[in-house]
């Protein structure tokens, strides 16, 4: 059997340059495709180096972040510090005012009650409760200025006060101790009962004594011619015959050296019923007001002027009521005792 040669089977002549094309084409695709892979690569290289340093900037940020986050939660845990050391300071500041409020609110309150006590110390003194009516009107007008409720509360007390002293009646002290000043000094001038003259003849002091011509002229009518003599003899049948009610032998007997001494005496107990009544103590003084007007009654002449002059100032001294003492228990110094003891 014989076989066919290439070149002999139809259409052969056209399979090479086919086979070459194809060739060619694969050649020209894997080169293609080649560079495409390349390419592709490179791009992909390229984005791999972009989020590479994107992911080493945002790294970078991030730790940036960090360090700005760590810094910020410092400072704001220093600034949370010092708000706390002010809100300390300013606690401390406010403890510290309301300590200083209430040491000036209580300063004042002290002081309001020492004025108080020192103007009723004068009042007693004195016998006169206007420096104290003065001084609680003062204190008034200065409470009234305090929010403080102690101080109104005080302030209650004290007008009070003001309008029970200004219905009082209160003694004169003063107007007592100058009666008795001038009871001291009329005591020198009494007459003793012992060495007293007749009712007629009794002449106040400082009376000048009847000259013989005088009382000549004041004599009768019918005997000018008896004179000086007949006076002389009238006034001594006057006090031989001269009639003296006494209370008290021991008066009558009293010799001008025991009148000194009476005297003086009768000056203690002026001075005694003086110091009493400077001293406000009622019952000293109404024994020795007893003690002087007996003595006067007692012991001097009661027709003299003197005598009545002194008995009268005796008896006006003696009137005095010394029990009578608004300017005592004032109700502000209690309140004022209370509240610095702390009740409510």
């Amino acid at each position: 059997m014989a076989v066919a040669s290439p070149a002999a089977l139809p259409g052969a002549r056209w399979v090479w340059p086919v086979l070459i094309a194809l060739i060619v084409a694969l050649a020209a695709m894997a080169w293609w495709l080649n560079n495409r892979l390349y390419a592709t690569q490179a791009e992909i290289a390229q984005r791999l180096q972009t989020a590479m340093t994107d992911a080493i900037e945002a790294k970078t940020l991030t730790r940036q972040a960090s360090d700005t986050v760590r810094d910020l939660t410092a400072r704001i845990a220093v600034l949370e510090s010092r708000q706390q050391d002010f809100a300390a300071q300013r606690q401390a500041l406010e403890t510290l005012y309301e300590d200083f409020a209430k040491t000036r609110d209580q300063a004042r309150l002290s002081e309001t009650g020492q004025l108080i006590a020192l103007a009723q110390q004068q009042a007693q003194l004195i016998g006169n409760v206007q420096p104290l009516i003065a001084t609680l009107q003062s204190a008034d007008a200065r409470l009234a200025r305090s929010p403080n409720p102690k101080a109104q509360i005080l302030r209650r007390a004290v007008q009070a006060d003001l309008t029970r002293l200004r219905s009082a009646v209160t003694p004169d002290i003063a107007a007592a101790a100058h009666k008795l000043n001038d009871l001291a000094a009329l005591v020198d001038g009494l007459r003793l009962v012992s060495s007293a003259e007749a009712a007629g003849s009794a002449r106040a002091p400082g009376t000048p004594p009847v000259s013989a011509s005088s009382a000549s002229v004041s004599g009768p009518a019918w005997a000018p011619w008896l004179g000086e003599w007949f006076e002389r003899f009238r006034a001594s049948l006057v006090q031989l015959f001269g009639i003296t009610r006494v209370g008290s032998r021991d008066a009558l007997l009293a010799s001008p050296q025991q009148g000194e001494f009476l005297r003086e005496n009768l000056k203690l107990r002026i001075l005694n019923a003086r110091l009493d009544l400077l001293s406000r103590n009622a019952v000293a003084y109404r024994s020795d007001m007893r003690g002087i007007d007996e003595a006067l009654k007692t012991y001097f002449d009661k027709r003299q002027p003197r005598m009545v002059q002194a008995l009268s100032l005796a008896r006006q001294a003696a009137q005095l009521d010394l029990a009578a003492n608004p300017s005592a228990n004032l109700e502000s110094l209690a309140v004022l005792s209370t509240l610095d003891s702390g009740a409510p």
